[in-house]
């Protein structure tokens, strides 16, 4: 009797010991499940909500490929978009570039510490300071050069082969806004020099040190820096959105702006440099520790490096960056502490919409912690109502002016108030893109192109001026024929 009870007791402890085993995988796979679902249903809300055309994203786990899936149509043709399709990856496009500069560093080709025009000798600011600039001042955006001077020779669709040289050379008028690695300036000209500086070393164009040096290595066989191999990949134009609505773009890529923004690679690429990011087996890793190494504190615990932002969003570090340009946008994300990695990339854009992208990242990293999401915000940028209603207010006393002419030529009082009012509009007319630009610190260019609704607008708002200008002036300046005749007649008896 004991022994069969013992006998029990032991096949009861192994059932118990099964039963736990075979139950273990099935909850972990329901957990995964409904994680996967979470960030599916996720995604389609925010491709939903901000009516983006087309988008690809994928999350790793420690180097392996826990999620990844394609949504919507690309810009020209408008095939179905997949994990193959190509898109722009804006400023993520530095990190790319920071690379290869480490790349150049483990081969004893260049060091950190090196004044720019050691490599260099035709580079050439106007301002003395130029000499003091360094590659790391560069890497950090802490060279002195503004955003603005990046900007001005942005996104201008170059098809030369030599764009980069060119473009660095444009700088030559540039002064410098603070001394070289005093003060954080994010400027695509600090990477554009880098590209130029990466084809000087290595006695290779760009777009063939990044092919041959950074891409391949890295199995990112679809990855490209000019635009000859991104019209052969099948990379399209995207969208850029007016009032929230995508329109097609006619935005060309830039070989110049290869180095700072202008990459191309779809989303099987991108994985395999997520899994650089995670399992290193590209640089020693002393330089791999490098590379992933803040060079500057831009605030409070946000530092930059490399083409990296550094920070702590909320319960872990986080090493990121997105990426813009006028018809895409992008976020790649990597948290050391939990092992989770991302990519998202998307082929709309607009500046009023880019922080809706990082609303995504956020949204996705709770999802991955096993939190609930914040809410996305909802689609109305202020910015675009208010100059709506300027537009729409300037019709008035357009319409006021042409109505009551009449009694504006009868009245002298009301007349001159006309006339201040004609001369202010069009002053008002020939200042307001000057002042826009100053306050914004942007090239008119730029926001024309990131955010063409307001610039259409403001250009409404400008004819709307002009023509209150002209109208007001023509009608305080002519006066009732009757007024005329009467004075006519006062001539008339005065010579008799």
């Amino acid at each position: 009797m004991t022994k069969n009870l013992h006998f029990i007791r032991i096949l009861l402890f192994i059932i118990c010991l099964v039963l736990i085993f075979l139950s273990y995988p099935t909850s972990s796979l329901s957990a995964t499940s409904d994680v996967k679902a979470n960030l599916e249903k996720y995604i389609e809300q925010y491709i939903e909500k901000y009516r983006v055309p087309g988008l690809s994203a994928a999350i790793l786990h420690e180097g392996e490929v826990f999620y990844t899936n394609a949504w919507g149509v690309t810009g020209e043709s408008g095939e179905q978009v997949t994990a193959e399709t190509p898109f722009l990856l804006g400023s993520i496009s530095k990190s790319l570039t920071g690379l290869a500069i480490m790349k150049l560093i483990e081969e004893e080709k260049i060091k950190l510490e090196d004044p720019v025009q050691s490599h260099l000798p035709w580079f050439s600011l106007k301002d003395e300071n130029d000499s003091k600039i360094k590659v790391k001042h560069l890497l950090a955006q802490t060279s002195g050069l503004s955003s603005y001077s990046g900007l001005l020779l942005s996104d201008k669709g170059s098809k030369n082969e030599d764009s980069i040289k060119l473009n660095v050379k444009k700088l030559s008028n540039t002064k410098l806004t603070s001394v070289p690695g005093k003060k954080h300036q994010y400027s695509g000209a600090n990477y554009l020099i880098l590209g130029a500086l990466i084809e000087e070393v290595s006695g290779q164009s760009f777009s063939e040190y990044m092919e041959q040096q950074i891409f391949l290595p890295l199995g990112m066989s679809h990855s490209v820096a000019d635009h000859k191999s991104a019209k052969e990949m099948g990379l399209e134009s995207g969208y850029q959105s007016w009032f929230g609505y995508p329109v097609k773009s006619n935005i060309s890529y830039d070989n110049g702006g290869s180095p700072y923004g202008y990459m191309a690679a779809n989303t099987n690429d991108m994985i395999h440099y997520l899994k650089f990011i995670n399992g290193n087996h590209f640089l020693k890793k002393d330089h791999f520790q490098e590379y992933f190494s803040p060079l500057f504190e831009t605030k409070d615990n946000v530092y930059y490096g490399f083409g990296w932002r550094f920070s702590e969003p909320k319960k872990e570090d986080m090493i990121w960056h997105n990426g813009s340009t006028p018809d895409s946008r992008s976020e790649i994300f990597y948290l050391p502490d939990s092992g989770w990695s991302g990519v998202i990339l998307t082929n709309k854009n607009h500046v009023l919409e880019e922080e809706y992208l990082s609303y995504l990242k956020f949204g996705i990293i709770n999802i991955l912690n096993g939190e609930e999401p914040e809410e996305l915000p909802n689609h109305i940028p202020i910015l675009r109502l208010i100059t709506l209603g300027v537009a729409a207010l300037l019709v008035c006393p357009l319409g006021i002016v042409i109505y009551k002419r009449k009694q504006f030529r009868d009245h002298l009082k009301l007349r001159g108030i006309l006339k201040v009012w004609g001369v202010f509009s069009i002053l008002l007319s020939i200042v307001i893109v000057p002042i826009l630009v100053k306050s914004l610190g942007t090239p008119w260019y730029s926001i024309s192109i990131y955010a063409p609704d307001l610039a259409w607008i403001i250009r409404l708002i400008i004819l709307l001026l002009i023509l209150n200008g002209l109208i007001s002036l023509f009608v305080a300046g002519k006066k009732r024929s009757g007024v005329f005749q009467n004075q006519g007649n006062r001539n008339h008896h005065f010579n008799l």
